[in-house]
């Protein structure tokens, strides 16, 4: 019985230390990404309210382009210090103010888990995802199957999870620089 209990933690903490270094080991070797996504909405209620989907391009160290085409086309664009929020429909670019990112799935594209003091952590198995959380109240959650980025869970304010999820993952493709600058027509508005 003794030699099955200790198996069975030695198993439990093998499974751990394998499924621990499988967020480092993405985002340390990640230097740049193209994706598509899906991403819902869900009430408190568990309710789905709201589903968008796009493509993810992003290049190290700070560029990314999140394309959400439906329902309603979008652009933000990060290049450095900028980022952008560009409406198609309405044909307006607006500078956002860059606050803190530490809470965010961004952070963790921006800054290597190996610069950092504390990193998502192994939380859990759930249909076939190994799920690492952040430890702020687990708001914040990276799923991997099959050792690429999966989903990313994040708890809003509201009470609302929204859950993104990545399909067509292409780990370090070469990025042109011209993705991530702004490039809108004449007839747009420009809100600094």
């Amino acid at each position: 019985m003794m030699f099955k209990s200790i198996l069975l933690c030695f198993l439990f903490l093998a499974n751990g230390a394998i499924a621990s270094n499988q967020f480092a080991d993405f985002f340390n070797h990640l230097e740049s990404l193209n994706a598509n996504f899906i991403q819902q909405t869900y009430s408190n209620a568990n309710v789905l309210i709201h589903t968008a989907s796009g493509s993810l391009t992003f290049k190290r160290p700070k560029q990314l382009r999140w394309h959400v085409k439906n329902p309603e086309e979008q652009i933000l664009l990060l290049n450095d210090n900028e980022l952008w929020l560009i409406d198609i429909e309405l044909e307006q670019a607006s500078l956002q103010k860059i606050k803190n990112i530490s809470k965010t799935p961004l952070h963790w594209l921006i800054n290597k888990p190996d610069t950092l003091k504390n990193i998502p952590l192994f939380s859990h198995t759930e249909k076939g995802i190994n799920w690492y959380t952040t430890g702020q109240n687990n708001t914040l959650q990276f799923g991997f199957e099959d050792d690429l980025l999966k989903v990313v869970s994040k708890q809003n304010k509201l009470g609302q999870r929204i859950l993104i999820l990545f399909s067509k993952i292409v780990i370090n493709p070469n990025i042109e620089a011209e993705v991530f600058e702004l490039n809108i027509g004449d007839n747009f508005d420009v809100i600094r």
